[in-house]
C-alpha cells in the first residue's frame, strides 16, 4: 500500500473511532439521565455479554489476519478461498454453538440478566453477537485486500444508527430502545459491509484443514485479547455478581469516562503499531531504531493523559450533579477510575512494542497474574465493604502496576539495562503521581464542596484552572526535549496533526 494512502486510511479510521465514541459516550448520558440506575445497569450487563460473544472464535479471526495476506502476495487463489470458507466455516459453527449455549442457560438457568431482560432481550443480544461476529470475517478480509474504508464505514454505520436510533427511542422503549437501536445499527453494517466485501469474502463456508491452521496460528494472540478483555472487564463482573444492577449502573459512568480519556492514547497505538513494525524491520531487527521514538510516545502520554485524567476528576461532582443526578453515588468511582487510563494506555502499547520486537510470549503470563492481582482486590474491595469506590482504585492500582511490568518489559526489550529501566518507569509514572496528589488536595482543602450547583460549578472551574496551572509548572522539566508538536504532526493523528500541520511547524502534508 502507498504510504500516503496508508496515512489517510488510518486517520479515517481513527476519525471514525471519535465518531463512533462520541455519538455512543452521547446516547450513554441521554439514556443513563431517561432510564435511571438500574436499567442502565441492565443495559451495561447486556453490553458486556456482547463483548465476550468474540470469545468462542478461539483465534479464528487473528488466524485470519495472519494467513490471508500471504496467499494473496503468492497469487494463489485456490488457496485463498479455501482459507477464506474455512475461516467462515469456523466463525459461523462456534458462534452458532455459542448461541445454543446461552439459548440453554437462558432455558435452565436463571439469573439478573435474564430477569431484567427475559428471553427475547437475549435473543437479540445474541443477534447482534452473530451479526458482529460475521462482520469482523468480512472486514478482516477487506483489510488484507488494502481497503480500510469497509472498515470504518461498518464502525460509523454501527455508531450512528445504533446511537442515534437509540437515542431516539429511549424516551418511549427505555432499555428496550437502546437494544432496539443497537441490534438495528449491526443488522444494517452487517449488510454494508456484505455489499462491500462481496467480491473478497465468500459467505458459503466449507470445513477444510485450513479451519485448524486458523486456530492453531491465531490461539497466541487470541490468549492475548481474551485475557486484555477479562482483565479491562472483571471490576463490572464482580460488581455485577457481588453488588446488583443499580451499583453497576452507578459504575457505568465510570466506564464512559474511561473510554473517553483512553481515544487519543488508543489512536496513536494503532497508527503507530504499522510504522514501529516498518522501521524494525527496515533497521534489521536492530531494537535501537524505534526507541527514540517509542520514549518520546511515552513521555508524551505520561504528561497528557494524567493531567486529563485530573480535569475529568475536577469535573465529576458539578457535571453529574448537573447531568446525570441520580448517578451522584458513582462521582467516587469515577474519580477513582479516571486515573486508570494511563496505566492502560501504557499497557496497550508496551504490548504493541514487544509484539515489534518479538517478544510476545511475555504478554500472556503477565495478562494471567494481572488478572489474579485484579480480581483478589477487587473481591477484597468488595468484601471489606468498600462497595464501588473501593473496586475502581483496586482496579486503578492493578492497571498502573499491569502498565508498570509491561513498560519494564518493552524497555528491556529496546535494549535498556537494569536502573536505567526502573528509572524510566518511575520518571513515566510520576506526572500521574503528582496529579493525583494535585486533585487530592484541591479537592479537600478547596472551600465551597457543600455549596450550590452554581457554587460547585465556579468551583470546579477555579479549581482547574489552578491544576493546570500548577501541574504544567511542576511537569515542564519532563516535557524538555520530546518535541511534541513535532511528533503530533509526524505522526498525523486525527484532527490534531492536520491543524499543526497548518499552523504550527510540523513537516509538511506533502513531505
Amino acid at each position: 500500500m502507498h504510504p500516503r494512502k496508508f496515512v489517510r486510511d488510518s486517520m479515517n479510521f481513527a476519525f471514525a473511532q471519535y465518531i463512533v465514541r462520541a455519538t455512543l459516550m452521547l446516547r450513554g448520558i441521554v439514556a443513563a439521565r431517561i432510564i435511571g440506575p438500574d436499567a442502565f445497569g441492565a443495559w451495561s450487563a447486556l453490553q458486556m455479554m456482547m463483548e465476550y460473544g468474540t470469545l468462542p472464535l478461539l483465534g479464528t479471526q487473528q488466524g485470519l489476519d495472519q494467513m490471508v495476506p500471504p496467499r494473496i502476495v503468492a497469487g494463489d487463489e485456490a488457496a485463498l478461498r479455501r482459507v477464506k470458507r474455512a475461516a467462515l466455516f469456523n466463525i459461523s459453527m462456534l458462534t452458532a454453538l455459542f448461541v445454543l449455549a446461552c439459548v440453554g442457560w437462558v432455558t435452565l438457568g436463571s439469573s439478573r440478566l435474564l430477569g431484567a431482560w427475559g428471553p427475547w432481550g437475549i435473543v437479540l443480544a445474541l443477534v447482534c453477537i452473530a451479526t458482529i461476529n460475521l462482520s469482523n470475517y468480512q472486514t478482516s478480509i477487506q483489510r488484507s485486500h488494502g481497503d480500510f474504508s469497509t472498515i470504518s464505514g461498518w464502525m460509523l454505520i454501527q455508531g450512528a444508527i445504533g446511537g442515534i436510533a437509540g437515542l431516539a427511542l429511549t424516551p418511549w422503549l427505555h432499555g428496550w430502545g437502546l437494544l432496539a437501536g443497537w441490534t438495528a445499527g449491526c443488522v444494517f453494517a452487517f449488510a454494508y459491509s456484505s455489499v462491500r466485501s462481496r467480491d473478497n469474502a465468500p459467505m458459503s463456508p466449507v470445513p477444510a484443514p485450513e479451519g485448524l491452521d486458523l486456530v492453531q496460528i491465531g490461539f497466541p494472540m487470541f490468549v492475548l485479547v481474551a485475557s486484555a478483555l477479562v482483565m479491562r472487564s472483571l471490576d463490572r463482573l464482580i460488581i455485577l455478581r457481588y453488588l446488583g444492577n443499580r451499583d453497576f449502573g452507578f459504575y457505568s459512568i465510570s466506564m464512559m469516562a474511561l473510554t473517553f480519556l483512553l481515544y487519543m492514547p488508543d489512536a496513536v497505538t494503532y497508527v503507530m503499531y504499522p510504522r514501529l513494525l516498518k522501521q524494525f524491520g527496515e533497521d534489521g531487527g536492530d531494537p535501537a531504531g524505534i526507541r527514540e521514538v517509542v520514549q518520546r510516545v511515552l513521555r508524551t502520554s505520561s504528561i497528557f493523559v494524567p493531567v486529563l485524567s485530573g480535569l475529568v476528576f475536577l469535573a465529576a461532582a458539578p457535571v453529574v450533579g448537573l447531568l446525570l443526578p441520580k448517578f451522584l453515588p458513582g462521582i467516587g468511582a469515577l474519580r477513582a477510575l479516571a486515573f486508570g487510563a494511563l496505566g492502560l494506555a501504557f499497557a496497550n502499547f508496551a504490548s504493541v512494542v514487544l509484539m515489534t520486537v518479538g517478544r510476545q510470549a511475555m504478554l500472556m503470563p503477565t495478562a494471567l497474574v494481572s488478572i489474579m492481582l485484579g480480581a483478589a482486590l477487587d473481591l477484597g474491595a468488595v468484601k471489606l465493604g468498600y462497595g464501588i469506590t473501593g473496586v475502581a482504585w483496586a482496579t486503578l492500582v492493578t492497571y498502573a502496576a499491569n502498565g508498570a511490568v509491561l513498560l519494564t518489559m518493552a524497555l528491556t526489550g529496546l535494549g535498556l539495562r537494569g536502573r536505567e529501566v526502573l528509572a524510566g518507569v518511575g520518571r513515566l509514572y510520576l506526572p500521574m503521581g503528582l496529579a493525583i496528589a494535585l486533585v487530592w488536595t484541591l479537592e479537600r482543602y478547596l472551600p465551597g464542596a457543600d455549596a450550590s450547583l452554581g457554587g460547585l460549578t465556579l468551583r470546579m472551574l477555579g479549581s482547574m484552572l489552578l491544576f493546570g496551572v500548577t501541574y504544567t509548572l511542576a511537569v515542564w522539566p519532563l516535557a524538555h526535549g520530546i518535541g511534541i508538536r513535532k511528533m503530533v504532526s509526524e505522526f498525523n493523528l486525527p484532527i490534531i496533526g492536520p491543524l499543526l500541520r497548518r499552523f504550527g511547524d510540523g513537516p509538511s502534508s506533502r513531505d
